[in-house]
C-alpha cells in the first residue's frame, strides 16, 4: 500500500512539474500587446475607424494578441509627437498600430528614443527601419476611379447636373498624398471622361468645421459643381448638408457612405483599411511581417474597390453610367489600365522620415 502511495505521489509530482513547464513555455510566448494610436477621433475618419475595428476583431479571435488600449489623440497635430512618445514609452505595448502619412516620420523619431516597441502604420511609406512596417495604398488609383465616376455623373441625365464640366473636392488640409496623388488623380479621372473637366478644390483648414465646409460647398455649387468629393473628417457633414439642400451628388472616399445620405451619396470608392490591417496582424503573429519593407496595395490586390452588386449603388445610378464606369473599373482591377503610384512621391514621403 505504501509503495502504491509513493508511486501515486511521484506521478502527481511529475504531473505538477510538467504543468509548471507548460506554463513557463506559454509565458515565453505571451500575447503580443497592441496599442492603437488614433491621430484624430474615431467616428471622424473612415481609415481610423476601419483600422481600429479590425484590430479589435482580431484580438477577440486570437489569443496571441492582446489589445491593451485605443488612444484618440485629437485634432491638434502639434500635440501628436509628445503624445505618441508618451504612449510608446509607457512600456505597455510591444507593437503600436496607427495610420496617417505624418505618423511615419513621427514613429521613426519615437523609435530612436524608445527601444522596446515596434510600429505598424497604414497610409505611410518608410523604407529601411527594422522596427517599422508601413502599408501604403495606391491613392492615385483610388482617386482616378473617383474622378472618373464624378465625370460620368456630371455629364449624365441625372437630375440637377449642370452643363459645366466642373466637379469639386472639399479637403481638410495639405499633405503630400492629397496634393500630389489624390487631387491630380481625381482630375485625371474626370478628364478621362472629357478633357474639358475641371476639378474645383477648397481646403477646410481643419478636420472638424462642418459649418465652414457647408459654406465652401455652397460656393462651389455656385461655380457649377454638381458632384462633390469630401475628405474632411467631421467636416464631411457640411458638404453632405449642402448637397442635400441643393439636390446635388456626393461620392464617398475610402469607405461605404451610402447610408449617410441616401440618394445624395451615389457611389462609394472603398479603401479596405480593415482587410489590410487584418493581413498585417496575421503576418505579425506568424512572424512573416517584412519590417522595413513598405507594401503598396491597390485594386489589383482587392484593397481598393467598388461594391458593384450593392443594391444602393445599382439604384443610385443610371445603367449607362454604371456600364461605362464598370468597363473602366475592370481594366484597372485586371491591370490592363495601369495607374501607378509615382515613385518621386513615394521618395518624398519616405525622405520626411529620414531627415
Amino acid at each position: 500500500m505504501k509503495r502504491t502511495m509513493r508511486i501515486m505521489t511521484a506521478v502527481f509530482l511529475m504531473l505538477c512539474f510538467v504543468a509548471t513547464i507548460a506554463v513557463f513555455v506559454v509565458g515565453e510566448n505571451a500575447p503580443i500587446r497592441i496599442g492603437v494610436f488614433i491621430p484624430g477621433r474615431l467616428g471622424d475618419s473612415p481609415p481610423y475607424d476601419s483600422m481600429t475595428d479590425a484590430v479589435e476583431k482580431f484580438a477577440l479571435r486570437n489569443d496571441s494578441v492582446e489589445l491593451v488600449r485605443i488612444f484618440e489623440a485629437g485634432f491638434d497635430q502639434a500635440l501628436w509627437p509628445e503624445m505618441l512618445l508618451t504612449f510608446a514609452a509607457s512600456g505597455n505595448y510591444d507593437v503600436i498600430y496607427t495610420s496617417n502619412e505624418a505618423l511615419g516620420p513621427l514613429c521613426v523619431e519615437v523609435l530612436n528614443q524608445v527601444p522596446d516597441v515596434k510600429f505598424i502604420v497604414n497610409d505611410a511609406y518608410v523604407v529601411g527601419n527594422d522596427r517599422l512596417f508601413t502599408t501604403f495604398f495606391n491613392n492615385t488609383q483610388e482617386a482616378y476611379l473617383f474622378g472618373y465616376m464624378m465625370g460620368l455623373i456630371s455629364i449624365s441625365n441625372m437630375d440637377n447636373v449642370t452643363i459645366d464640366r466642373t466637379v469639386g473636392l472639399v479637403y481638410g488640409q495639405h499633405y503630400v498624398m492629397m496634393d500630389d496623388m489624390i487631387i491630380p488623380g481625381m482630375e485625371a479621372g474626370a478628364q478621362a471622361v472629357d478633357p474639358a473637366f475641371h476639378l474645383v478644390t477648397a481646403m477646410l483648414g481643419n478636420w472638424y468645421d462642418a459649418a465652414k465646409a457647408e459654406q465652401l460647398a455652397n460656393s462651389m455649387a455656385d461655380q457649377g459643381v454638381d458632384v462633390f468629393g469630401t475628405i474632411a473628417g467631421s467636416g464631411n457633414a457640411g458638404v453632405l448638408s449642402s448637397a442635400v439642400n441643393k439636390g446635388l451628388y456626393v461620392l464617398w472616399y475610402d469607405s461605404d457612405g451610402y447610408d449617410k445620405a441616401p440618394g445624395t451619396v451615389v457611389c462609394s470608392i472603398i479603401k479596405d483599411n480593415g482587410a489590410a490591417t487584418t493581413k498585417n496582424l496575421e503576418n505579425l503573429v506568424d512572424g512573416t511581417l517584412a519590417w522595413g519593407e513598405p507594401e503598396i496595395l491597390g485594386a489589383e490586390e482587392g484593397y481598393i474597390y467598388v461594391s458593384l452588386r450593392d443594391a444602393r449603388y445599382i439604384n443610385s445610378l443610371p445603367e449607362d453610367v454604371r456600364t461605362q464606369f464598370e468597363e473602366m473599373y475592370h481594366k484597372v482591377v485586371s491591370g490592363e489600365l495601369e495607374i501607378i503610384v509615382p515613385q518621386d512621391v513615394l521618395d518624398r514621403i519616405d525622405a520626411a522620415a529620414h531627415q
